[in-house]
């Protein structure tokens, strides 16, 4: 069992933080739902689009708080998910448990789909903030080679509990894909913005204060234990 590290207070800080800035900006989507989606109802002359976006009004409506406690529910658990696969040394497919694969093996593919991609516009559009989080959070976490994808903070993760609680909600995938284009709308600046202040955090606890480009596996390795930086360097961001 891995032990405790100088970093862990400062990875619920952070965690803490990111959440609740999360949190907030989907209370604030659904407190604008009603109008958003009226609006979208009036501009659109394709009536089956139309009744499509008064039904996900009045389902986001009638359920939004059940959607906003999921999130948060949902987020802290894929966190915790990716920080334990992260710390875990040696981890290997028979680590996933065959509840996973059941759950992949259920999915509506082109739901799926439409999330994943969304964490992928996400994640370009949030390029430089999440170059310099992957890196400050492979230092807190312990692992230099810490991919993209299993980053707890990352795109994936946000987009995969929103899915979750989405689906909390019976009706058919195509109205949560206008849940979907909600947070696309609403939600995505906050996100950024709130990588910056990650960023910052860390950097303010001298969590990889420049953040290194072109250096070696073993340097990049000695990093993460907390040795002295590289050479090369670039202000942080």
């Amino acid at each position: 069992m891995p032990q405790p590290t100088p970093f862990d207070a400062i990875l619920v800080q952070s965690r803490d933080l990111f959440r609740d800035r999360l949190c907030v900006a989907v209370t604030h989507m659904f407190d604008g739902a009603d109008g958003s989606l009226s609006e979208l109802a009036e501009k659109t002359k394709d009536e089956e689009l139309q009744k499509r976006y008064l039904d996900a009004r009045d389902l986001a409506l009638a359920n939004r708080e059940a959607i906003e406690s999921q999130f948060r529910t949902r987020y802290m658990g894929e966190f915790q998910k990716r920080t334990k696969q992260a710390k875990k040394i040696g981890e290997t497919f028979s680590d996933f448990s065959l509840d996973d694969l059941q759950l992949v093996a259920e999915d509506d593919l082109n739901e799926t789909l439409k999330f994943n991609d969304m964490a992928e516009k996400l994640r370009r559009y949030c390029d430089d903030e999440l170059s310099a989080l992957d890196q400050r959070v492979g230092v807190l976490l312990g692992d230099a080679s810490l991919e993209a994808d299993d980053n707890p903070f990352g795109p994936k993760v946000i987009c995969d509990a929103y899915k979750q609680a989405c689906r909390q909600v019976d009706c058919e995938a195509e109205l949560r894909m206008i849940f979907l284009k909600l947070f696309d709308d609403h939600v995505l600046d906050t996100i950024r913005s709130s990588y910056k202040e990650l960023n910052e955090l860390l950097v303010d606890n001298s969590i990889l204060p420049k953040i290194r480009y072109g250096i070696s596996k073993q340097e990049s390795k000695a990093a993460a234990a907390g040795a002295p930086a590289a050479e090369k360097e670039k202000p942080a961001t």
